[in-house]
C-alpha cells in the first residue's frame, strides 16, 4: 500500500535508470517516540490528502501494528523535516518467535498467504514480510526521489532479517508498478484496513530479489554503504546515499 503517483512512470526506462541524489536526505527507524510520531504525522497527512481517512485527533494516524514487536518503520527528512515513512510487518511461523504471528495482510487475506507460507520449503519456519504505510508528506507529492529512498530501507531491512518473501497490499492503479518490480497478483480486490480504499495482494518471492536489485538498484552494495545502512538497526540518524 504506497504512495507512487509519479514513480509509476518515471522509475525506469530502457536501460536508463534514475537513481536519487543526496539533498540533505537522512533517514531513522522509529524506535524512539518522537520518530514514531513522525511516522503518524506523515500518514495522517498524506492519507487525509488523498481523502483515504477521515481527520483524526491530534493530526496522528496509528494502529495497533505500530505496538508490537514484528512492526518497523522508517522515516526520511529532508533539511531536517519529515517528509515520507514506511513501514514493515514481519510474519514469522518460527513457533519459539512469541508476537510475530500476525500481519495486516494475514487478516485481509488470511487464505492466500497462508498458502504463499505453505509453498517456502526450504526446511525451516517460513518468514514473510509485508511493506505498508508507504507514505510522502503530500508537500512531497510530486517528489518520485522519495520512493526511491524508501524502497532502498525496505530492501536493506528484508534482505536483513531474511525474509522468504516481501508482500504488498497495493491499491490497483499501482499493480504495473509492482508488477515491473517483480512482484505478481496474488488476490484482490479487498478494502485494506484502516483506509478508504481496496488492495491487491502481490508478493515478490526471495529468488526473485536478484533480479529486483538488478533491475532497479535501490541498495548500493559496496561495505561503507552497507555499514552506514547498518546503523539504522542501532537507532542512529543516517545518511541517505
Amino acid at each position: 500500500m504506497s504512495s507512487l503517483q509519479v514513480v509509476t512512470t518515471s522509475i525506469v526506462r530502457g536501460n536508463h535508470r534514475v537513481q536519487p541524489q543526496d539533498d540533505d536526505l537522512t533517514a531513522r527507524l522509529a524506535l524512539d517516540e518522537a520518530t514514531k510520531a513522525d511516522a503518524y504525522r506523515i500518514r495522517h497527512a498524506s492519507y487525509l490528502s488523498g481523502g483515504y481517512i477521515d481527520p483524526m485527533p491530534g493530526g496522528v494516524f496509528s494502529d495497533a501494528d505500530d505496538l508490537k514487536p514484528n512492526s518497523r518503520s522508517v522515516v526520511v527528512y529532508k533539511h531536517g523535516e519529515p517528509v515520507a515513512s514506511v513501514r514493515l510487518c514481519t510474519l514469522d511461523y518460527d513457533p519459539a518467535v512469541s508476537g510475530w504471528d500476525d500481519i495486516p495482510a494475514s487478516r485481509i487475506f488470511p487464505e492466500e498467504v497462508a498458502a504463499l507460507a505453505a509453498g517456502v520449503t526450504h526446511g525451516r519456519p517460513p518468514k514473510l514480510t509485508e511493506i505498508n504505510r508507504l507514505v510522502r508528506h503530500p508537500d512531497y507529492a510530486n517528489d518520485y526521489q522519495l520512493v526511491f529512498v524508501l524502497y532502498r530501507f525496505v530492501s536493506f531491512l528484508v534482505i536483513e532479517s531474511g525474509a522468504d518473501m516481501m508482500l504488498n497490499c497495493v491499491r490497483r492503479n499501482h499493480t504495473p508498478f509492482y508488477k515491473r518490480m517483480h512482484f505478481g497478483y496474488i488476490a484482490g480486490p479487498r478494502r485494506y484496513a484502516g483506509v478508504k480504499f481496496e488492495t491487491n495482494l502481490m508478493s515478490c518471492p526471495s529468488e526473485r530479489y536478484e533480479r529486483l536489485m538488478a533491475d532497479i538498484p535501490f541498495v548500493a552494495t559496496d561495505d561503507n554503504t552497507k555499514a552506514a545502512y547498518g546503523g539504522l538497526l542501532r537507532g542512529d540518524t543516517v545518511n541517505v546515499f
